[in-house]
């Protein structure tokens, strides 16, 4: 999520914006018009006229307003108004064409203002918040148009679609105001459908886009009357064509919208220490007492509504609440501390009231996903199943440490964004101008303490009492919560993807679940960063239609049988669905890892310079030999390190509107700078795989290393890499070197001295071809994602003196470094 200057080229995820990439390019039936325009102009826009009402859809709330409006000179307006939890934003978008059509001029409300592009050929003068620049359009020959918030637009690409030719046709499209991007539409049948008391037939088309698909429903007047996005639950209805809205009904265990919702006024609920806490309540319109799914969070209970009205109308009582000192609640916010308590005892009282019939369920991502385990932790009785959706483990696991490395960029950034109160504006202003800093250079300051006056402001008690506190010590008791779950003895959905940056909890809460003999424990690790929603591309990676799951079917389902015992089979399949990338298919089981993962030794190797993708480092499963030579590097903290993915674009007098496969080309060329010219950064690459190879599950690494300095930090990657030198990075490591043996008692070590380092590189799931190669890097920093250890074995976050390190990695027989893969034999 970062911004226009910063840009963070890694799996870390934390909440995406609602609709921030939701509102997609669309589709529908038209007559061929123009072939492609002169090189590097857009498509003209003359020749069609259109104006109609639209709603956007999400689920069944109507949550947006969109008057849109076509004229036959190709001039457009668009006046949109999105609303939510008790908001509401208005943009317009109006668009001048020129004398063929194609567009001149566009101005739009942006997220930081009001933005104006005038183009001259292929050249743009960009004009926000008072500073102009002139741009490059970087398109292609009779490039399409497409904005979000005017789903009108899908006409463009029909109206360009060769109806004679048919099948799926490619075309390059331009999404306002900035990205570049190849699209592609395909005519798929005619239907017939009753409008208002009249038959209409309806054209449908798919229009794919990178990563979503599209159904699109145009009349016969090439106007588009339905654009739906399955994956997403989202839809662009025009006004009076409502009924293609009604979706069959599949699957007759499932819990139907069948409910009016009522909302009980707002509840103070009392904890135990007296401070009272919001909370809103969803009801079905009905008689009767219901189950009750409960979610707590810091990010203001109103932008929750969606989620609760859809429950409430299948059946549910909904209850959402502020967490201890966040917006309507009192109290003081602090993370971490309260939520146990405060979780247990509001089960204990929801449960206890008039309309719930005691049984209670708990959901919701990320620190939503967290308070469900503290809460569980405590072992309330009404407490009968949890969904935590990529929730994190104990803090000192993954944030704000991470084995005792320092996630300094996950920290401040999660912190902005709580005193910004950042998620409750559904404009998206306030993630915008958080995203906009200047990460790297700002996280460069010493001491790391004072970056809450640099970045936020001012100072920030919560972070300073986690820097206060780089042990995991008593601070952390109320938050640790893997050994307090056995007793906790209920049904959990795990959910997670294989590029969540919090996916380390999805693996250390299950396999303590199961540590502990707990039945029923459900777990989906697809190919999705930090989201409860499924999603089918990485990057440049598309990982096809099978990994569109609808992930909140599954959610209802497991609710439906455990808080509702409706038997749907749910308990009975297999517990465990794990994606496989590169094959792009699901494997299953009842536990993970899966029964037939076989743990395979790829050892170091070099010739003793393994330094930079050019050096001679070798991955292998062959054992080392007696002799082989070490490797060694300088780990300077004044230089640190940098994380290969992260790239800071870079500073220059003319910006260029540019694609998204250009973008992606110039981070693939930084990462491969980084690991070519970085002496600081080891790397071991396989010979290219003779046959397939399938890794799926948890992953590990082992180093034998000393160092000249007392502690020091070890960071280790698993990449793929193509037949034509492209990384994909899969997984990553840490390990502050003192918290070798213990994170509650820290060892420093006696310089010159080898050491067994053991690392935790959380997991994944890949096919790996033929031809490819297998890649391990090995560094002592990854900047400014981590904080940089110091070198002295002093306070890393509180200390500005550093002293150089010379580290030294052995690979012989008596020190095998190593990773440990898990390896799926094929046809298994």
């Amino acid at each position: 999520m970062m911004g226009a200057k910063s840009r963070v080229i890694t799996a870390i995820g934390w909440a995406s914006w609602l609709l921030a990439g939701a509102a997609v390019g669309l589709a529908q039936e038209a007559t061929s018009t123009s072939a492609l325009a002169e090189e590097g102009l857009p498509a003209s826009l003359a020749g069609f006229s259109d104006s109609g009402n639209f709603d956007l859809y999400l689920n069944e709330e109507s949550i947006g307003r969109i008057e849109c409006t076509w004229r036959p000179d190709g001039s457009l307006q668009t006046v949109s108004t999105l609303s939510l939890g008790g908001q509401s934003i208005t943009r317009k978008l109006e668009l001048t064409p020129d004398e063929e059509g194609r567009w001149r001029t566009i101005n739009m409300d942006a997220l930081l203002g009001k933005l104006t592009l005038e183009r001259d050929g292929t050249v743009a003068r960009r004009s926000m918040a008072g500073e102009d620049e002139i741009v490059t359009l970087k398109m292609k020959p009779g490039t399409i148009l497409w904005e979000n918030m005017t789903p009108i637009l899908v006409s463009h690409a029909v109206l360009n679609y060769n109806q004679e030719t048919g099948g799926t046709q490619t075309f390059p499209l331009f999404i306002v105001p900035k990205v570049v991007m190849e699209a592609s539409l395909e005519r798929l049948d005619t239907v017939t459908r009753a409008i208002a008391g009249r038959d209409v037939r309806f054209a449908r088309y798919k229009y794919a886009l990178p990563g979503v698909d599209v159904t699109v429903w145009m009349d016969g007047h090439n106007r588009v009357c339905l654009v739906d996005v399955p994956a997403q639950h989202a839809a662009y209805v025009r006004e009076g064509y409502e009924s293609l809205r009604q979706a069959e009904i599949v699957d007759a265990t499932l819990s139907q919208p069948t409910h009016e919702v009522r909302v009980l006024d707002e509840v103070l609920l009392p904890m135990r220490d007296g401070v009272k806490l919001a909370t809103d309540i969803y009801l079905p319109d009905a008689e009767g007492r219901f189950p009750l799914i409960l979610a707590r969070t810091p990010y203001k209970k109103e932008m929750s509504e969606l989620q609760a009205r859809y429950y409430a109308r299948r059946g549910y009582a909904f209850a959402v609440q502020d967490c201890r000192g966040r917006f309507a609640s009192e109290g003081t916010w602090e993370p971490f501390v309260n939520e146990a308590q405060d979780g247990y005892d509001t089960i204990e009282w929801l449960a206890g009231q008039e309309w719930c019939d005691g049984k209670v369920g708990m959901l919701g991502a990320s620190y939503v996903g967290w308070v469900q385990w503290w809460a569980a932790s405590l072992n309330p009785p009404h407490l009968v199943t949890i969904i935590p959706n990529v929730a994190p483990p104990d803090p000192f696991y993954n944030i704000p440490y991470e084995y005792g490395t320092f996630f300094l960029w996950g920290a401040i950034w999660w912190a902005d964004v709580l005193e910004s109160e950042a998620t409750a504006d559904i404009s998206g202003a306030a993630i915008g101008r958080i995203s906009d800093k200047e990460y790297g250079k700002l996280l460069k300051h010493l001491p790391v303490i004072e970056l809450d006056e640099k970045v936020l402001g001012k100072q920030n008690p919560y972070w300073r009492k986690w820097i206060a506190h780089p042990t995991n010590d008593e601070y952390w008791s109320p938050a640790n919560l893997s050994e307090r779950l056995g007793n906790v003895d209920i049904p959990v959905f795990h959910q997670s993807g294989w590029f969540d940056g919090d996916g380390i909890g999805s693996k250390l809460n299950y396999l303590k679940m199961e540590s502990y003999g707990h039945k029923y424990q459900k777990l989906t690790l697809g190919p999705w960063g930090h989201t409860d929603t499924a999603h089918r591309r990485v990057g440049d990676r598309d990982f096809g239609e099978a990994a569109i799951v609808d992930l909140q079917r599954d959610y209802l389902r497991w609710f439906d049988h455990w808080l509702k015992d409706v038997d749907n089979g749910i308990a009975t399949e297999p517990l465990v669905s794990l994606f496989v990338m590169g094959a792009n298919e699901w494997i299953k089981g009842n536990v993970y890892p899966l029964p037939q993962t076989r743990f395979e030794k790829w050892y170091l190797h070099s010739g003793g310079s393994a330094n930079t993708s050019t050096g001679n480092g070798m991955l292998s499963p062959a054992q080392p030999a007696d002799g082989e030579a070490t490797d060694q590097y300088t780990y300077d903290p004044s230089d640190p390190t940098p994380s290969p993915y992260y790239y800071d674009e870079p500073e220059a007098p003319e910006d260029d509107i540019q694609s998204t496969e250009a973008l992606r080309q110039a981070r693939k060329e930084y990462h491969a700078k980084v690991t070519a010219e970085r002496p600081d950064i080891l790397v071991y690459t396989s010979e290219p795989l003779k046959e397939p190879v399938t890794i799926v599950g948890p992953v590990s690494a082992v180093l034998y290393a000393s160092s000249t300095r007392p502690d020091t930090d070890w960071f280790v990657r698993l990449d793929e890499v193509d037949e034509d030198g492209n990384v994909f990075q899969l997984v990553e490591g840490r390990l502050r070197a003192r918290f070798r043996e213990s994170m509650k008692e820290p060892s420093l070590m006696k310089p010159g001295q080898v050491y067994e380092f053991k690392l935790d590189l959380w997991q994944t799931g890949i096919r790996i071809p033929a031809g490819r190669r297998v890649r391990v890097e090995v560094a002592s920093a990854s900047f400014p994602m981590f904080s940089r250890n110091l070198n002295t074995g002093g306070h890393n976050e509180t200390e500005t003196e550093y002293v150089t390190a010379e580290q030294t990695i052995y690979h012989t027989a008596e020190y095998p470094s190593h990773v440990l893969l898990p390896v799926i034999p094929m046809g298994e």
